[in-house]
């Protein structure tokens, strides 16, 4: 529908920061004339964020609208229940809280209890990246290596491929942590030709720099890794 299509566009420029185009949309939006309660639920998740990332309201005004929005039943979850938990498993892990992100987390690792994700799977195969990176945060490396491994999965399946890099560098820093040093050095190199193949000078030099800091190599250890992982490939 078209206001499904105009929310929907709101969402999209609220993934992408652009906050002068959502002032611009919010008033042509009468949220007593959205007729269906998902959406209604997605215009609020929207304007809510907005607000709070222009400082109009408060950390906790903005946790307990969020949790406002949750339904009061379990079972399945749609694309706004998945998307709303992400920020409130982010807002919760600032005060050492994990409730929201491990509720995410096994809605995750079984995708049946996912609800209509149809034109949203690049959105979901993102929040995997984020959970993962939320886990290696607690230093819960075994579950962060879990959620890349089925995000990885679930990109592949749903050719949501854009930010599979980022599933392929938590998988390698999961790994190198537990000592399993060929299958990260493996892994790494995927995020390399991934990036590479991006042809984004910027962002290949952004994961090379990291790469150097996150697992103490120089420049040339990288490129001899690179080399050695696509020779054993061969």
């Amino acid at each position: 529908s078209y206001e499904h299509r105009k929310i929907h566009r709101l969402f999209y420029d609220l993934q992408a920061r652009n906050y002068d185009q959502i002032k611009k949309l919010l008033p042509q939006i009468d949220v007593d004339e959205i007729s269906l309660d998902n959406n209604k639920i997605l215009y609020e998740y929207i304007l809510y964020t907005y607000q709070y990332r222009i400082n109009k309201i408060t950390k906790s005004k903005y946790y307990s609208l969020l949790t406002s929005l949750l339904p009061s039943q379990k079972g399945f979850y749609t694309f706004n229940d998945i998307v709303i938990l992400e920020k409130l498993a982010l807002l919760e892990v600032e005060t050492k809280d994990t409730t929201s992100l491990k509720k995410l987390q096994s809605i995750l690792l079984d995708t049946t209890r996912l609800y209509s994700m149809s034109d949203n799977y690049s959105v979901v195969a993102t929040i995997y990246a984020n959970v993962a990176n939320l886990l290696t945060k607690i230093d819960d490396l075994e579950n962060a290596l879990i959620v890349c491994e089925k995000g990885i999965d679930y990109s592949i399946t749903y050719n949501a491929t854009k930010n599979i890099h980022h599933l392929y560098y938590l998988k390698a820093y999961c790994l190198y942590q537990d000592n399993k040093i060929d299958e990260a050095m493996e892994n790494l190199s995927i995020v390399i030709s991934i990036v590479f193949s991006m042809q984004d000078k910027q962002r290949f030099n952004y994961f090379i720099e990291l790469i150097m800091k996150e697992f103490n190599m120089t420049r040339p250890m990288v490129y001899q890794m690179y080399q050695l992982s696509v020779q054993n490939f061969l």
